[in-house]
C-alpha cells in the first residue's frame, strides 16, 4: 500500500515567467524531473536554457508549526557559500504562493553520488572506510563554522538544547499520533532523566546527518556539497554525531537500511567507536564519551518525524511514496532507541 503523493503541481510556463523576472540566467524551462528523496520536501531537477538546477519545495497541503521552513534552509546554505563546508550556490528563493501554491527555492544542480545505503554496496570494499572518514570530517568541519563571521550567531537558541528538542518532538509525536505508540512512550521515559547536564560548545548543526545528506565526487570520498539543511540550527554538537550513528544501529534489511548486526570489518567500515574517536578528536572531546543517549535521542527523534509521515499519509498529503511504509514502522526507530540504550555503548 503507497502513500498518496502530495507534490505541488509545477506549471511550467508560470515558473519559467517567475525565473525571467527574478533569475534571468535560467532562460526557458523544457524539463521538471521529481528526484529520489525528500519524504519532507519535494525535489525537482530542472532542464533549462541557462542549465541544470535543483527546485526543492514545500509539500502541499497543512504543515505542521515550524516544519518545511525552507527559509531557514537558504538562510544557512547562503551563509556557508564560500566557507569551508561545501554547499550548493542559491540562485532564489520565492515566498510568493501564488507562483506554485508553495514556498520554494532555485539553486544549482550538484553533479555527483548519494550512498543511500551506509553498508555502501555500490562502493568497492576498500574505498569503504574513506567515505565514512570523509563524512566525519566534513561534520566536524560543519561544527566549527565560525558563527559570528558567517552571520548565523541568532540562527537557534543556546542552551538546554536536549530538553528543548525532547519536549518539542514529543509535541510533535503526540500531534500526529494522540493514540500513541508504547515503544515511543517508552523511549520518551527513558530519555527524560537522561537529558545531559551542564554547558557544551553551542555549534552550527546540520540537523540531518546522515550518509545519504552528502553528495561525493563520482567515484571518490571527496564531500562536493551537504544537503538537505532543513532542521539546521544551533545546538550540543553530539546531536548531529549521535544522527549519524544512530541510524547505523537500524537492521540492514530496514527501509532506511542500517547496519545492525552486520559485520564491519568484512565489509571495510570503520567500527563506531572509530568513527566516534575520529570526529571526536577533531572537536578536541573525550574519544571515550559515552554516546548512548545521543543516538537514542536521534532514534526517538526520527520516530517523531515518521509518526508525522504516517498522519500525512492518511491525511492524503505525504510527499513520498515510502511515507506510509515509514509511519507504519515507527515503532522500529524506538526499538532501536531503547536497544541503544540497554547496550554497551558504541563499539
Amino acid at each position: 500500500m503507497s502513500a498518496v503523493v502530495s507534490a505541488p503541481p509545477l506549471d511550467l510556463p508560470r515558473l519559467e515567467r517567475h525565473f525571467a523576472t527574478h533569475v534571468s540566467a535560467v532562460g526557458r524551462v523544457w524539463e521538471a524531473t521529481r528526484l529520489v528523496g525528500g519524504n519532507s520536501n519535494p525535489i525537482w531537477r530542472l532542464r533549462a536554457e541557462g542549465g541544470l538546477y535543483i527546485l526543492r519545495t514545500q509539500p502541499a497541503g497543512a504543515l505542521l508549526k515550524s516544519a518545511h521552513a525552507l527559509d531557514r534552509e537558504v538562510r544557512v546554505i547562503q551563509a556557508l557559500h564560500g566557507t569551508a563546508v561545501p554547499v550548493a550556490r542559491i540562485h532564489h528563493l520565492c515566498n510568493d504562493l501564488d507562483v506554485i501554491g508553495v514556498q520554494f527555492y532555485l539553486m544549482d544542480c550538484v553533479d555527483g553520488e548519494v550512498h543511500r545505503e551506509v553498508a555502501l554496496p555500490e562502493v568497492p570494499r576498500e574505498q569503504r572506510a574513506a567515505i565514512y572518514h570523509a563524512a566525519l570530517d566534513t561534520l566536524a568541519t560543519i561544527h566549527r563554522t565560525d558563527l559570528a563571521a558567517t552571520g548565523l550567531s541568532d540562527f537557534g537558541r543556546p542552551g538546554n538544547y536536549f530538553e528543548r528538542q525532547l519536549h518539542r518532538w514529543s509535541q510533535q509525536y503526540r500531534t500526529a499520533l494522540p493514540e500513541g505508540l508504547p515503544a515511543v512512550d517508552a523511549l520518551i521515559g527513558a530519555l527524560a532523566p537522561r537529558v545531559p547536564q551542564g554547558d557544551a560548545p553551542t555549534v552550527l548543526l546540520h540537523g540531518d546527518c546522515r550518509l545519504d545528506n552528502l553528495m561525493f565526487e563520482r567515484g571518490t570520498p571527496r564531500v562536493k556539497a551537504v544537503l538537505d539543511w532543513e532542521l539546521s540550527t544551533l545546538g550540543h554538537p553530539l546531536a548531529d554525531l549521535g544522527q549519524f550513528l544512530g541510524v547505523q544501529e537500524l537492521p540492514p534489511d530496514y527501509l532506511l537500511p542500517g547496519l545492525a548486526g552486520v559485520d564491519r570489518a568484512a565489509l571495510g567500515i570503520p567500527s563506531q567507536r572509530d568513527m566516534a574517536r575520529r570526529y571526536l578528536s577533531a572537536m578536541g572531546l573525550s574519544p571515550e564519551t559515552d554516546l548512548r543517549f545521543f543516538k537514542a535521542f536521534a532514534l526517538f527523534r526520527q520516530a517523531a518525524m515518521s509518526a508525522g509521515l504516517l498522519r500525512r499519509a492518511r491525511e492524503g498529503t505525504a510527499v513520498a511514496e515510502s511515507a506510509l511504509a515509514f509511519g507504519e514502522t515507527t515503532e522500529v526507530f524506538a526499538e532501536a532507541g531503547l536497544a541503544v540504550l540497554a547496550a554497551p555503548d558504541v563499539h
